[in-house]
């Protein structure tokens, strides 16, 4: 056993693994300590030319107020959004306010703003102030600041519906456009019932999640291909295939599931972190620190996070990290 391992009680390691390997999507509200209703917090930084900027909530104006990390895909995608909901809501009167990455330079963002013609301030937060005042864990994440001053919606990371969903409730705050109507903007029509494929695909999914915990990944694979067949649009079940190929050693195949599945749900930490244990394995020890780092950010309770990025450090020879990591990952689940 190597020595980062020992620093760590044998028991509670084998349960934290235990805990680790066991997968249930989901994500959580981005913002910790600012809740709906409550007042926005007031604060001031620098633009990139380091001019100071200075929020103040109670201005009477409708704010987006959006926090991105500027070499992010999400927060490109959402930029790109954003652009375009300024060009529509900025001359009816809601403010747009980025606030970035405290790994973000000023060049990073002049160089953003040039690429995407953004006329609103992206604001650095260096020591990450405003990050922390706001309590942020989900990068990208939206919030609206109404003209009261309260702070009236949240949004985490991005999605093909964030134009709507941020857009409209914007609107909402405006007074250009009604609740009712924004309802029906956001509200996807039900299905009276589930198609046939869609109720095969969840046998086939049950199924395999079976064979898979049974030590069968070969068999729970040829379920879950059959059930992402049936049912594409599933991010869960692509989650599940690219678990099975991970087992069985198919990393370029299992790395287009878990692609496609954080495609379908950009928030899905299951997703992320399924891409970063591929590097893991590949034996790309940096490339699964990133990818597994930001896995931990877009998770509440990221010990299963932690936990893969002490193997990951562990693996890349850098040991003080790795015990870092894992005993962050011990320490929370012994306060639970």
């Amino acid at each position: 056993m190597s020595r980062s391992r020992r620093r760590v009680p044998l028991f509670v390691f084998t349960f934290l693994a235990a805990v680790c390997f066991s997968t249930v999507p989901g994500t959580g509200s981005a913002f910790r300590n600012v809740k709906e209703g409550a007042p926005a917090i007031p604060f001031t930084l620098k633009d990139f030319e380091g001019k100071d900027f200075e929020f103040k909530p109670d201005s009477g104006r409708v704010t987006i107020l959006s926090f991105v990390k500027l070499a992010q895909d999400r927060s490109k995608d959402q930029l790109r959004d954003l652009v375009a909901l300024q060009g529509e809501l900025g001359p009816k009167g809601v403010d747009f306010l980025i606030v970035s990455s405290y790994t973000d330079t000023p060049e990073d963002a002049k160089k953003v703003a040039a690429e995407m013609n953004v006329k609103f301030p992206i604001l650095l937060d260096k020591d990450q102030r405003v990050y922390g005042d706001y309590g942020l864990f989900i990068l990208p994440s939206t919030g609206i600041v109404g003209k009261d001053g309260k702070f009236a919606f949240e949004h985490s990371s991005h999605g093909r519906d964030f134009k709507d969903v941020v857009g409209g409730k914007a609107k909402v705050l405006a007074g250009l456009m009604t609740e009712e109507e924004y309802k029906k903007l956001v509200t996807p029509v039900e299905a009276v019932r589930k198609s046939k494929e869609e109720n095969e695909a969840e046998r086939l999914l049950a199924l395999g999640r079976t064979l898979f915990k049974r030590g069968m990944p070969d068999k729970a694979a040829d379920k879950f291909a059959k059930a992402v067949e049936l049912d594409p649009k599933n991010p869960g079940g692509r989650i599940a295939y690219g678990e099975s190929l991970v087992a069985l050693k198919k990393y370029d195949e299992a790395l287009v599931q878990f692609q496609k599945a954080k495609e379908l749900s950009p928030a899905s930490k299951d997703a992320q972190l399924g891409i970063g244990t591929v590097h893991l394995e590949k034996g790309e020890h940096d490339k699964a620190i990133r990818e597994i780092s930001e896995a931990a950010m877009l998770n509440p309770k990221p010990e299963k996070a932690n936990f893969w990025l002490g193997v990951a450090y562990e693996k890349k020879g850098d040991l003080p990290n790795a015990v870092k990591y894992y005993r962050k990952a011990v320490e929370k689940l012994i306060k639970e």
